[in-house]
């Protein structure tokens, strides 16, 4: 929804959820050539390498979108198109083996002036193949690791990529298409990947704008891509200022410091923005949502009855209500951890294995069937020694992260465990969570993977799996899910494996995370995107409001 702001209230913003697969995809409207642009960001990038383990995260992908070609958008409705800008078809021309045709528009280039060719996409591909690249540090490697080949005709335009066996979600692939001339100079496969694209500010680019300069942890300036050769851009520079809280961005939005505040909607920031004039403002739901997902492996958390415990005892239903529920109407809690309300595939998981239902007195009895017992209120493990304190990860630069940790500190003790909230800043929560100093860990995911969102955290040796787990039944389905091309079989092994890790109490999704963009009432065509490359999709098309 969009709020022109007068004196209408936003005291309670109104939501559905549930309708996330059915409004209508926003519109664009006519801008002026010309102008600059200052939106705020919480994190600079914590590296250069969109696709890698550390740099695929939503602020950095939103700021690099910008910099990249990719093979499809979402759009505001969260339907899937092929990017016309950059190909002119991609398509699965045979299903024994499976193959798909990609047709790079011929005036794509980059913007050293260097064609965009299947020698990208090769390399693309390669640095995500744990075959290709042992040591390539990639955030996702499902379906790069089945291609057999990839060819291409004497242009090098058509990009044919073959499969040993057939890759359903192939759409999600390439998602961001990486330079190989310029991955060249930086050394061999590893190297280039893990630290010429991932250390240096990008010196090409193969989209709408490119880096003109950079200030850690200051400002990232963009300006036109000369060579770009998809639609026309409309503003001459985007600033990324980096603010480090939503509060203090609204502040600046308000003083005029910037021009547009977008992330995550909390209570306080809508009652900040309901006291301001001169901006528009758009909600919109995500496919992210929050999530604790709980380590298994380590002295205690190893053993499945205590983590079953937990997250039973866990209640997700009071921690929406108590969050989300406080200015969104009829916020909807997850049932699921692969499935977003709304989706017709989903089910109600976890009604069915009880997590997230804060039970206390089924959880109680899980550990007293398990030799656990009650001393003077503290949890005693079987063997008569207490149970240590144990430790939730949360970031402190986001509130509704920080007070999830504290609704869960507060359910837990009614099992007799004490919990210490660790609330990091941006500089260490992500490397204490790769470096499992956690027992509980207060994150989020994106779904636009569908089950393969799941497999780069729960996955037996995935990238982004800080906790420890494997198991047979989960690796084994996620093989499934990737070879399977029938679309209600996808569906009902997705949910057999939400099933799965619900039942082995490794993760406890909570509610979908809703975004929020403010800005200047000047400027046009800045949406709400809900897949998690965020509003920079269509940023070419952002602008000052063109004269009536």
């Amino acid at each position: 929804m969009s709020y022109a702001r007068s004196t209408c209230s936003l005291a309670v913003l109104t939501l559905a959820l549930a309708a996330l697969a059915t409004p209508a995809s926003a519109q664009p409207v006519a801008v002026s050539d010309g102008g600059e642009f200052i939106i705020a960001s919480t994190n600079s990038p914590p590296n250069w390498n969109p696709v890698s383990a550390t740099g695929d995260i939503t602020t950095n992908r939103q700021q690099q979108w910008p910099l990249y070609p990719h093979p499809f958008l979402t759009a505001t409705d969260a339907s899937v198109t092929l990017n016309s800008q950059f190909l002119v078809s991609a398509d699965v021309v045979s299903t024994d083996p499976m193959v798909v045709e990609y047709v790079i528009r011929d005036e794509a280039v980059w913007s050293d002036g260097t064609p965009i060719t299947v020698e990208d996409f090769r390399y693309t591909q390669q640095v995500q193949d744990p075959r290709a690249c042992a040591d390539c540090s990639a955030a996702f490697t499902q379906g790069y690791d089945l291609v057999s080949s990839i060819e291409s005709n004497d242009s090098g335009k058509l990009v044919r990529v073959t499969f040993e066996t057939p890759f359903a979600p192939w759409k999600t692939l390439f998602p961001f298409i990486l330079p190989a001339h310029v991955a060249k100079t930086y050394g061999d496969l590893a190297t280039s990947f893990n630290v010429g694209l991932s250390e240096n500010v990008p010196t090409v680019s193969g989209g709408p704008y490119m880096v003109e300069s950079y200030e850690d942890g200051v400002v990232m300036n963009l300006v036109k891509n000369p060579a770009w050769y998809g639609n026309p851009t409309h503003l001459d520079t985007i600033r990324f200022r980096y603010i480090s809280t939503i509060g203090e961005q609204i502040t600046a939005l308000e003083n005029g410091e910037i021009n547009a505040v977008y992330g995550g909607a909390t209570l306080d920031t809508v009652e900040q923005v309901n006291q301001m004039f001169g901006v528009n403002v758009e909600i919109g739901p995500t496919l992210t949502y929050y999530h604790f997902s709980l380590k298994a492996d380590g002295d205690v958390m190893a053993d499945k009855v205590l983590r079953q415990a937990m997250t039973k005892a866990l209640d997700i239903a009071d921690m929406t209500n108590r969050t989300v529920g406080q200015f969104v109407d009829g916020a909807v809690p997850m049932t699921s951890s692969a499935y977003i309300p709304g989706q017709a595939e989903l089910e109600d998981n976890t009604g069915a294995t009880g997590v997230g239902t804060g039970d206390i007195e089924g959880a109680m009895g899980l550990l007293e069937g398990a030799g656990y017992t009650l001393i003077d209120g503290k949890l005693t493990k079987p063997d008569g020694t207490p149970l240590r304190d144990l430790e939730i990860l949360t970031y402190s630069t986001d509130p509704i992260r920080v007070q999830l940790a504290e609704l869960a500190q507060s359910q837990l003790a009614k099992l007799g465990i004490t919990a210490t909230i660790d609330a990091a800043d941006r500089s260490r929560y992500t490397p204490e969570a790769q470096a499992g100093n956690f027992d509980i860990y207060t994150t989020a995911t994106a779904l636009d993977l569908g089950a393969l969102s799941l497999a780069q955290w729960y996955q037996t040796g995935a990238a982004r799996n800080y906790f420890g787990y494997s198991s047979e039944t989960v690796d084994d389905l996620i093989k499934q899910i990737s070879v399977t091309l029938d679309d209600t079989e996808t569906a009902r092994l997705t949910n057999e494996l939400d099933r799965a890790l619900l039942a082995d109490g490794i993760v406890v999704p909570l509610f979908p995370i809703t975004n929020m963009a403010v800005f200047s009432d000047s400027y046009a065509n800045i949406f709400v995107n809900p897949s998690k490359y965020g509003t920079t999709m269509n940023i070419e098309e952002w602008g000052l409001k063109a004269a009536n």
